[in-house]
């Protein structure tokens, strides 16, 4: 995600904060479809996950005043709808699972994206719990380093390395697979 969609993601959640209801609609036209990827990753089911999303942004809308204007909106965004996922999973009685997520990659030809899935599926298995939570964060939450580290409570350097050890990982994995 570029600067200027940040930005942009930030000033309306700012407007919305100010009662702007075309904002909100700007908003979800440019977010929703990758909040509904996040809620899916999480809960597994599409009909819950548009659930999900609808209640986040209720959510979004009662703490838009509460949203810091020069941090990440589009992080702070994606954590109400996984947050609200996770609740989800509780009063449904779900088990989330992390490893699971690699479902969620959109591809046209469902063979490719199931030997996608596994591949990344496979790949994962040789990562910590922290390595695969950073990766999620990073590739399926578009979280920058600080935003990693403020959510897990790791510097930003140590999360920068642990990033780059876990693709690291994977990448020799994948190359050792002959993937």
């Amino acid at each position: 995600m570029n600067e200027e969609l940040r930005q942009q993601i930030n000033q309306l959640i700012a407007w919305i904060a100010r009662g702007n209801e075309a904002a909100l609609n700007e908003l979800a036209r440019l977010v929703s479809a990758r909040m509904l990827s996040i809620a899916r990753a999480v809960v597994h089911d599409r009909a819950l996950a548009e659930d999900v999303v609808q209640e986040s942004f209720i959510k979004i809308v009662n703490k838009a005043h509460r949203f810091k204007q020069n941090t990440n909106g589009y992080a702070w965004l994606c954590k109400i709808v996984h947050n609200t996922a996770l609740n989800a999973l509780r009063t449904n009685k779900h088990n989330a699972d992390i490893d699971e997520f690699y479902d969620i990659a959109a591809t046209a030809d469902v063979a490719e994206q199931s030997t996608a899935a596994l591949s990344v599926s496979q790949a994962m298995s040789v990562l910590t719990e922290q390595e695969k939570l950073l990766i999620y964060q990073k590739y399926f939450m578009d979280f920058t380093v600080r935003d990693s580290a403020k959510a897990t409570g790791l510097s930003k350097s140590t999360v920068s390395r642990k990033i780059a050890e876990a693709e690291e990982k994977m990448r020799k994995f994948m190359t050792s697979a002959g993937q």
